[in-house]
């Protein structure tokens, strides 16, 4: 984690004679004749390389990452669940796929829970209290269902409510991941870690949660998804300063709809939101993905295990490349060369006719996904405002699982009546409409590299310093 937060001097400096950003300038009280940056920039551009401070920062969010994609109800247990749904209360298809829309619903509603931890603290501490609240929750529900999951109504609630706890967990995440990112000017590599932080419970909840559908019990399932949680719960009594300050909390002195008002009035977010629904909206993946390389190109269920996890591969690839990239190009550079890079690949799955070939596009087609994850959700952290970061975050979380909500529904059908073509098409029109709404994105936000400063937000919510004791 060191290496993927370390920046050197030579690399954070711009280099003589480069055009003076509009970033930079937002922060220079002065200017002299010969252009030197403020005293302030320079100190907080000249961070030695692998600082405490950010090897700090890489350990405790790539572990409560780790442990909150690995506890969660979409983790572990889901194959186990999965499976407990199908063999062991036999239930149909179409059931199955009703539970888990049902169960899964939270996912959905990332705004609230955001704007939960943007307006209250929990025991008036600091965002930990959320993990203190929210991990036991989690825990009850997963031990509520092992002790009786062949009721079919007992594991729907329990499910559901661990969802709803995992849910505020995530935003509380994200919101603080946000805060640090900002503040320590590292956008670009903790999102870098954020899609990495994703990826690893993927793989390892393929590869241990299919063992555990094998070999254990729906019931002891649950318990180890318990006992991962509790990991979390203890995380909540770890406090590094890199991530909570010992500065004197700052309290929002706004109500509610001044706050929401602040969110629906900020250009830059929204207009994250929405490139992050389009770049979801992927009618040609998911189930009409599935179903084409079962039925066309013969592919085994664990020729397809493989395709998904060659993805994963390249997609965590190209987050350690994003976390180098970024510190070298702005991000406005780097979203227009990912964007149209991702228009055509998937056309290559049309081409394939074996496993071996089908595997060779899922790396490509991995790797480039993953750069532009990563620069859609740098962009989403720099365009969240001020004091509102989970609620912002979760916004474009909200949109990101609608797009691929809609994309499979809609893909699914398209697939049924015209094919796999037709549907890559719509998929490659949704990614160049991207375009339009990057366009809308303000030069400040889009035009640093990662470990320059931006502008700070205007105007700012009124603050009030509160000495409250962590």
């Amino acid at each position: 984690m060191g290496y993927l937060l370390g920046q050197s001097f030579d690399e954070a400096i711009p280099r003589a004679g480069e055009k003076k950003r509009p970033a930079d300038a937002c922060n220079e009280a002065t200017l002299s004749s010969n252009t030197q940056p403020h005293v302030g920039t320079m100190q907080a551009l000249a961070a030695p390389s692998h600082t405490p401070q950010q090897r700090e920062l890489g350990l405790y969010f790539g572990l409560l990452l780790l442990t909150v994609g690995l506890a969660e109800p979409t983790g572990l247990v889901s194959l186990p669940l999965l499976f407990w749904l199908k063999n062991g209360l036999h239930l149909a298809p179409h059931t199955i796929a009703l539970f888990d829309a049902v169960a899964l619903m939270p996912m959905y509603m990332g705004f609230a829970f955001g704007f939960l931890r943007d307006r209250w603290r929990p025991f008036g501490r600091d965002d930990r209290g959320f993990l203190i609240i929210a991990a036991p929750i989690a825990i009850a529900a997963y031990c509520w269902i092992a002790g009786n999951p062949a009721s079919w109504t007992r594991l729907l609630a329990g499910v559901i409510i661990a969802a709803l706890s995992f849910e505020c967990l995530g935003a509380t995440t994200e919101a603080m991941m946000t805060a640090a990112a900002k503040k320590h000017l590292m956008t670009g590599r903790l999102s870098a870690l954020g899609e990495i932080g994703e990826i690893v419970p993927s793989v390892v909840s393929m590869i241990v949660g299919g063992w555990m559908a094998v070999h254990f019990g729906a019931e002891t399932s649950f318990l180890v998804a318990a006992g991962a949680t509790a990991v979390i719960a203890a995380q909540a009594f770890w406090r590094p300063r890199a991530v909570f300050s010992d500065e004197p909390r700052l309290e929002i002195v706004e109500d509610g709809r001044k706050a929401l008002s602040r969110v629906m009035r900020h250009r830059p977010l929204w207009a994250a939101a929405i490139a992050l629904f389009l770049w979801n909206v992927s009618p040609g993946w998911g189930t009409p993905l599935a179903f084409f390389l079962s039925d066309s190109l013969k592919v085994s269920a664990e020729g397809f295990g493989a395709f998904r996890a060659v993805g994963f591969g390249s997609g965590a690839a190209a987050a350690l490349i994003y976390a180098v990239l970024c510190r070298h190009m702005s991000l406005h550079r780097i979203l227009r060369w990912t964007i149209l890079l991702n228009v055509f690949p998937a056309f290559l799955l049309l081409f394939a006719t074996d496993t071996l070939q089908a595997l060779a596009v899922s790396a490509i087609v991995g790797m480039l996904v993953g750069m532009l994850n990563v620069a859609l959700f740098d962009l989403l952290r720099r365009s969240c405002p001020a004091q509102l970061e989970g609620t912002g975050v979760m916004l474009g979380y909200s949109f990101f699982a609608l797009g691929g909500a809609v994309g499979d529904v809609f893909g699914s059908w398209m697939f049924e009546r015209v094919g796999l073509p037709l549907c890559l098409v719509v998929d490659a029109a949704a990614t160049l409409a991207m375009f339009a709404v990057v366009l809308r994105v303000p030069d400040s936000v889009l035009a640093s590299r990662d470990g320059e400063p931006e502008p700070t937000e205007t105007p700012q919510p009124v603050l009030v310093g509160q000495g409250i004791a962590a």
